[in-house]
């Protein structure tokens, strides 16, 4: 029997018809008394979870834009800013995944852009969003502050900030490993230039390629190796309590700018 083409478009858009029509039924059908999902439905909880943080993801962007604002002239006014933001914020959104949506939903929370990130973290059984006594605990820290030290560039003293955000203390092999990182040294010198012309808009992009760079594999391998594998752990813990793994970089760029803003004291000489 010969078969026409025309029927086969036919049976396809039937199969799709079928297909999308059983989706879309998933989707109006009324909740069941658990919260589940599958490869066609996602609980309520996770789409208000998923809206709730796009939401916060806005006042990060805000909260960054401020920041970068007041760079040139008010950096002050911003490291005060950031440090009382940072309490409100961390606590609202850390309510959100520890009393709102089930932790089987977070993940769906995650956007697709740090799902790498994510992923590497499971193998650590690492929790993605903070707790309550994690979120205190991190906001009542005070912003890094170190000493340069001779013969530091400019690229050097940008490393060892983000090392002290990250928890990590300066270890000699690590630190120059690091500072010669095929990724990591060319995002380190143009956030530099950035941070020098004082163009705290570029810097602040520049700073999520460092922080990217910072965070592959190779080099979150060599945080293990020469710290310890409970480094590698303080390294993602510190990225959770700054919900990196649902909002992305721009939280945590903003705490990078208002630390650089913090350290201007000591490192200015350098980056000028």
């Amino acid at each position: 029997m010969v078969v026409s083409p025309w029927n086969c478009v036919v049976t396809d858009r039937r199969r799709l018809m079928r297909l999308f029509g059983g989706a879309a039924a998933a989707f109006v059908a009324e909740p069941a008394l658990a919260q589940l999902y599958s490869q066609s439905t996602i609980s309520q909880a996770a789409q208000d979870a998923r809206r709730e943080a796009g939401r916060f993801g806005r006042r990060a962007d805000n909260l960054l834009r401020l920041t970068v604002a007041d760079g040139a002239e008010r950096n002050a006014v911003a490291v005060r800013r950031f440090r009382a933001e940072q309490v409100t914020f961390s606590r609202e959104f850390a309510l959100l995944f520890n009393t709102r949506v089930s932790e089987d939903d977070w993940l769906l929370v995650v956007p697709t852009r740090e799902l790498d990130l994510v992923l590497a973290m499971q193998p650590l059984v690492i929790r993605l969003a903070p707790t309550a006594d994690q979120v205190e605990a991190a906001v009542a820290k005070p912003l890094p502050q170190i000493e340069p030290l001779a013969g530091d560039t400019a690229e050097d003293v940008l490393l060892a900030l983000v090392l002290a955000t990250l928890g990590l203390e300066r270890h000699v092999a690590l630190f120059e490993q690091l500072r010669n990182d095929r990724a990591l040294q060319p995002a380190l010198h143009t956030a530099m230039l950035a941070l020098k012309d004082r163009g705290y808009g570029l810097a602040s992009f520049e700073l999520e390629r460092v922080m990217r760079a910072m965070t592959s594999p190779g080099n979150v391998a060599a945080v293990a190796e020469n710290l310890g594998e409970p480094a590698r752990r303080a390294l993602y813990q510190a990225l959770v309590v700054r919900f990196v793994p649902f909002l992305g970089w721009t939280f945590f760029d903003t705490l990078l700018l208002a630390t650089i803003y913090y350290n201007g004291d000591t490192t200015a000489p350098i980056l000028r």
